[in-house]
């Protein structure tokens, strides 16, 4: 039978069910909620659970570039507005020097990196299974079956996120 909750609870959502209803990637809605700085309403399983109106509320808000004081970027004066760029740019500079920003060519590297590492390894795992833990040729067979949709499910992953990221870009 399924989980009784009550109602406070019900409209408490985890990051993966709020992406699944809102038609969004996980990464988007996570990235969203801590730039809103919305807080977890609880945890469910050991996950934070966020209010759906809160993220609601994160998602409606007007999202023009601010001071972070409240102040709206567009009603500075000229000066201003050109300094408050200026120490933004500043500020990208040296989080880039601190690694906290890498740039998308060295991660899309390090990522083929991984991709390769986990295909090669799901191309050797039938045969470390046959010669050492002895398995039949069905067992065999079977391995190298789920491990080509592995690989599948893996390349058609990249290919959405890929295409998610040119989408965003137009």
């Amino acid at each position: 039978m399924g989980e009784v909750i009550g109602r406070e609870q019900a409209y408490q959502w985890s990051i993966s069910r709020l992406a699944e209803a809102l038609g969004r990637d996980r990464r988007t809605v996570a990235a969203l909620i801590k730039d809103a700085g919305v807080l977890p309403a609880g945890t469910r399983r050991g996950n934070p659970v966020y209010r759906l109106a809160d993220v609601v509320d994160a998602m409606t808000t007007d999202r023009r570039p601010s001071t972070g004081g409240g102040l709206d970027i567009d009603d500075l004066m000229p000066t201003d507005r050109k300094a408050w760029y200026q120490s933004e740019n500043e500020r990208v500079k040296l989080e880039r020097e601190l690694r906290h920003l890498v740039p998308v060519d060295e991660v899309q590297r390090e990522m083929a990196k991984l991709a390769k590492a986990v295909a090669s390894s799901l191309d050797s795992l039938a045969d470390m299974l046959e010669r050492d833990a002895g398995l039949p040729p069905e067992a065999i067979e079977l391995v190298e079956v789920t491990t080509d949709a592995l690989r599948e499910q893996m390349y058609r992953a990249i290919i959405a996120d890929i295409d998610d990221d040119e989408a965003d870009t137009a």
